[in-house]
């Protein structure tokens, strides 16, 4: 009788082990490029190359990414340069390179699932103003693979409006296209189809889905409050993730300072109206929900020692799935960025022996 309920345990100790993946992903060169005038250039001062974007984007053989002290715009395919678009106002443009009055200063890069890619695009005040006291802002900007300007996207999908603070965008499985940014210190997540504002969800939606309202109460009983930290969607579009901080607040400090004290982290689909917990207490301070992963699943980005980070990645019932470790080789300052795409992949950028290079962790 003891061997029976020996083996039982032992045949559910294995299928547990057999949920549980744990993987090291390594840097793998996908492209590079000579650092220099004709090539990729970037500003150098002091031995050190600044105005590194800090996003590309690459799509198999595809690689877009922007010159943000020269305003340029660059895709290339399989190593070759399809096209170049410039600011006009960049000065001189070569006979290779399109001029673009829409181009101002463009930074990050994403790619889309159409052939097409989206470019954050600074807009500096007088481009919007001859005011000078009217400040500037970011508009998103959709080109297609053979260079065409497809449309200048603005928050709400109004042209004459831009984004004061993009913290994050990403295409979803659909090519529509996702942006995460503050407006006047509230969070905002929304989701545009062409210029067409879709889908918005914002910050004081998500804190009252954390907590009910007995529970607020019992926070501020407490001198505790709840603010929203992330909204991320997942890659099919069809629901989101949300992530609230619960903090305390020092009643003893002049200036309320707040300390962790724990998140909660919940999933919801965009036609309900209520939302699934992930996490009632996540309360590791190093423990950052990131982006969703997969269709049903959670991430948590945590920093390791010796040059490396994981995900962690969580189903939705809250249980361990994936342990995912990302080694970086090289020196710490040779890597400049590392991201991870809604699709689930992972990237990085590499300054090394002059030569800009594009990874991908695999």
């Amino acid at each position: 009788m003891r061997a029976v309920i020996f083996s039982a345990i032992l045949v559910s100790v294995f299928a547990g082990c057999a949920r549980f993946r744990s993987s090291t992903l390594k840097p793998e060169k996908v492209f590079s490029l000579q650092i220099g005038d004709d090539k990729a250039h970037f500003p150098r001062q002091s031995g050190v190359y600044h105005e590194i974007p800090g996003r590309v984007g690459v799509l198999k053989e595809w690689v877009a990414f922007s010159e943000p002290s020269d305003k340029t715009i660059k895709l290339y395919r399989s190593g070759k340069l399809v096209f170049s678009v410039r600011g006009q106002d960049a000065g001189k443009v070569k006979n290779d390179t399109k001029s673009l009055e829409a181009v101002r200063v463009p930074g990050r890069i994403v790619m889309g699932s159409n052939d097409d890619f989206f470019v954050e695009n600074y807009i500096p005040p007088e481009g919007e103003s001859k005011d000078p006291s009217t400040r500037g802002g970011y508009k998103i900007l959709q080109f297609d693979f053979k260079g065409k300007l497809l449309r200048s996207i603005g928050r709400k999908g109004l042209s004459e409006l831009v984004f004061e603070n993009i913290l994050w965008f990403d295409a979803d499985s659909k090519g529509y296209l996702w942006v995460l940014y503050r407006y006047l210190d509230e969070l905002h997540l929304d989701r545009y189809e062409g210029n067409r504002l879709a889908y918005e969800f914002r910050q004081t939606d998500c804190e009252a889905m954390t907590l009910d309202k007995k529970q607020l109460e019992m926070l501020k009983d407490r001198n505790s409050i709840v603010h929203c930290e992330y909204i991320y969607p997942f890659y099919s579009g069809e629901r989101i993730m949300l992530s609230s901080r619960i903090d305390r607040i020092d009643p003893d400090s002049e200036k309320k300072q707040l300390t962790l004290a724990y998140r909660i982290v919940k999933v919801k689909n965009l036609g309900d109206t209520t939302a699934e917990t992930v996490f009632a207490r996540l309360s590791n301070a190093e423990d950052h929900p990131y982006l969703p992963q997969g269709k049903d699943s959670v991430g948590i980005w945590q920093n390791l020692e010796g040059n490396r980070v994981r995900i962690a990645r969580y189903s939705l019932s809250g249980d361990l799935r994936n342990s995912i470790v990302i080694e970086q080789t090289g020196r710490p300052s040779e890597w400049r960025q590392i991201w991870q795409t809604l699709s689930g992949d992972v990237y990085g950028i590499r300054i090394f022996a002059d030569q800009f290079e594009i990874h991908q962790f695999r």
